[in-house]
């Protein structure tokens, strides 16, 4: 599978190319900011979007998915529980002092078990709230894109309306750490690590 990663905005966020090595169909992950330089890269890559997928609806992650999937005319899914985020989307990024265009049409929601699918791959939908109500992971056999739920040493922020420490911790330790050690883990922000380091290692997990 071809993974590319781009950080993009002032909150670097990394924006994910996924695609199938045989057909180059593939999707674009948290397209959160400078759309042209995530739609050059598309394009140098030679992949044909079919969907562009949020982890959950924080401005950061999805404040250009409206310029990318007009580009592209391509759906947007995200969960359902992170609608109302998607929604506040401009007022949203102007408390942090951020301009975004308006949001995205979703025209699909995800939930656990739902796959979202590109050329000869698969990718199954968790649903792991916490960093936000509709916050979902997407997982490969050794992969896991898991948005703002986890980072390397680190997990996702949980003091606004809407985030649950608990929550968070549960998803965490109910749906990531029941993986394989091996699983490469690529997070919202910052470099990927493993199911393994974050269990040794991750100060916030020694439950």
């Amino acid at each position: 599978m071809i993974l590319k990663s781009l950080t993009v905005g002032s909150l670097e966020v990394n924006c994910y190319i996924l695609a199938c090595e045989r057909t180059k169909e593939g999707i674009v992950i948290d397209p959160g900011d400078e759309p042209q330089e995530i739609l050059r890269a598309i394009a140098s890559e030679g992949v044909s979007v079919r969907e562009i997928v949020a982890t959950h609806g924080h401005f950061d992650h999805i404040g250009s998915a409206r310029e990318v999937q007009q580009a592209l005319r391509v759906p947007f899914a995200i969960h359902r529980d992170d609608l109302f985020l998607v929604e506040n989307l401009e007022d949203a990024a102007a408390l942090f002092g951020v301009k975004v265009g308006p949001p995205p049409e979703v025209t699909r929601f995800l939930s656990e078990e739902d796959e979202v699918r590109f050329g000869d791959e698969a990718l199954r939908v968790l649903h792991t709230p916490g960093h936000s109500p509709g916050g979902i992971t997407l997982l490969r056999n050794g992969l896991a894109i898991v948005g703002d739920c986890l980072f390397a040493g680190g997990i996702g922020r949980t003091d606004m309306p809407g985030q649950s420490h608990a929550t968070l911790l549960a998803s965490i330790r109910d749906k990531l750490l029941t993986l394989d050690d091996a699983t490469e883990v690529y997070p919202g922000h910052g470099p990927p690590t493993t199911v393994g380091d974050e269990r040794r290692y991750n100060p916030f997990l020694k439950l």
